[in-house]
């Protein structure tokens, strides 16, 4: 803690004690409490120390020869103390009990304070990774919530109402505020909540009455706000310029500027959708199993508990904790490009489905992230489903999650969050397109390593739906192709 915020601390301390505390002073030691575990430690040193001091005085004026004159005798008979020794009592009692609420295992962060906020209602909602509960009638404190699927709507202590319409992430501020960091937010504020602020990464937009809704596009950087009743302000956050928008008025705030923008009759278009394929460009979608393409894994031990083809249904992914190597697993992909034989890819995309491998505890990994790499040795894609093996899988090295740098290029990362196991997850860019591009057999592998390891033995192995999945797609590659270039050889 900063010497000034100790010099503050007890400035306020001394003004509590005295009664001159103002609301202002008051709210700022109540923030600063909140955010700092060890102001909230000397809060209650200092008040303990003040407290003692108060009751030695006490002691000493009962015993003193002039005590009788020192105290005041009260109606009954009994004597009193001064009011700031009963302050100082009062005061400690009422800290020693926030510190212990502070430090139950629930809340040890300021983000589980409640009191900002709560979930009012929900439909269909499936929640993302969040920091806060997210059953309807939860009490929210400060803290994030992501929304991936359905509506959730949060209302705030001071009656402003935030829908969430996913997939969207805001993070709750305090019963004034929040920040909107992605998708969409329908915003109703009552007379109560006059001034109520939303923030996003670009914009400002405080409420003057009564709704308004916000749209932050992650893709394009850019916020949309328009007024559905009432009057908002809404102010850029790396310039001086702002606007002040009635009802029907929506103003677009990139990263350099605000600039006005039409109100859609009907239909308002919320975010920025990928390019559709023109009439020069196909879609191809190539799975691992057409052709000649191929999935499996490899375990690093051949005495595993868990034998290869006991989950014949999936690819098992796991680097484990530091002396259980033996336990390490890999992914191995191959896809067959002859479909697209003197195509120039333009772009394109590796998806994957999370499918529960029933295999160790999700309580024994943190979020984990995956690296996959391309095999630019092409003279081992003729690798066998059945037969490949640790020792002899193309460019693995003899680790949980390590290959040979001089046979593989790395094509991208994804992060699969703690505790989840349904999905897709995926990686595309400029990596991926150069080396499909540069493919000369018309067959190309992927590997999947998990960088993470398990925090502790026994923890997740991450399963993904292969070519014979029943309830999952099977791997994919999901490529345009430009068919009015032809690839030079």
């Amino acid at each position: 803690m900063k010497g000034n915020d100790r010099d503050q601390l007890a400035e306020w301390i001394e003004k509590q004690l005295d009664d001159s505390l103002t609301r202002e002073e008051f709210d700022r030691l109540q923030r600063m409490l909140t955010d700092q575990p060890d102001a909230r430690e000397l809060y209650l040193d200092l008040m303990h120390q003040n407290a003692h001091l108060q009751l030695e005085r006490v002691h000493l004026s009962a015993t003193s020869p002039r005590s009788g004159e020192e105290s005041r005798k009260l109606p009954d008979g009994s004597r009193s103390t001064d009011k700031k020794f009963w302050s100082s009592v009062f005061a400690v009692l009422a800290a020693s009990l926030l510190l212990v609420w502070w430090n139950l295992p629930s809340a040890k962060s300021p983000y589980s304070i409640p009191g900002i906020a709560h979930i009012a209602d929900s439909s269909d909602a499936r929640w993302g990774d969040c920091t806060l509960p997210t059953a309807v009638g939860s009490q929210l404190g400060r803290g994030r919530l992501k929304i991936d699927r359905g509506l959730a709507m949060i209302r705030f202590a001071s009656g402003a109402e935030v829908t969430l319409e996913s997939p969207a992430e805001l993070e709750i501020e305090s019963s004034l505020s929040g920040r909107l960091l992605s998708g969409t937010a329908v915003v109703e504020v009552p007379k109560s909540a006059h001034g109520f602020t939303l923030t996003t990464p670009t914009a400002v937009a405080i409420d003057y009455g009564t709704a308004f809704a916000v749209t932050v596009d992650t893709s394009a950087k850019t916020s949309s706000i328009e007024v559905l009743d009432g009057e908002v302000e809404v102010k850029h956050v790396t310039s001086d310029a702002s606007l002040r928008l009635k009802e029907k008025q929506r103003v677009i705030a990139s990263e350099e500027a605000l600039s006005d923008a039409d109100v859609s009759i009907g239909e308002a278009k919320l975010f920025s959708a990928r390019p559709s394929v023109s009439g020069e460009n196909r879609l191809h979608r190539i799975t691992t199993a057409d052709g000649g393409g191929g999935d499996t894994s490899v375990s690093r031990s051949e005495d595993d508990d868990v034998q290869k083809n006991s989950h014949s249904e999936l690819v098992l992914i796991k680097n484990p904790y530091r002396g259980y190597e033996r336990f390490g697993r890999m992914g191995y992909f191959r896809f067959d490009l002859s479909t697209l034989s003197g195509m120039e890819i333009t772009s394109a995309r590796f998806v994957l489905t999370l499918m529960p491998s029933g295999l160790g505890f999700a309580s024994n990994v943190d979020d984990c992230e995956f690296v996959v790499y391309g095999l630019t040795d092409e003279s081992r894609d003729d690798w066998s489903d059945e037969q490949l093996t640790w020792q002899t899988a193309p460019a693995n090295l003899d680790g949980a999650a390590r290959v040979d740098a001089d046979r593989v290029s790395e094509l991208g990362r994804f992060i699969v969050r703690r505790g989840v196991q349904h999905g897709q997850v995926s990686i595309e860019g400029n990596a991926l397109v150069r080396f499909l591009n540069a493919d000369t057999n018309q067959s190309v592998t992927l590997i999947v390593v998990r960088e993470t390891r398990e925090r502790e033995p026994g923890g997740l192995v991450h399963g993904f739906g292969n070519r014979t999945s029943s309830e999952a797609a099977p791997p994919t590659l999901v490529i345009a192709t430009d068919e009015s270039v032809l690839r030079q050889r």
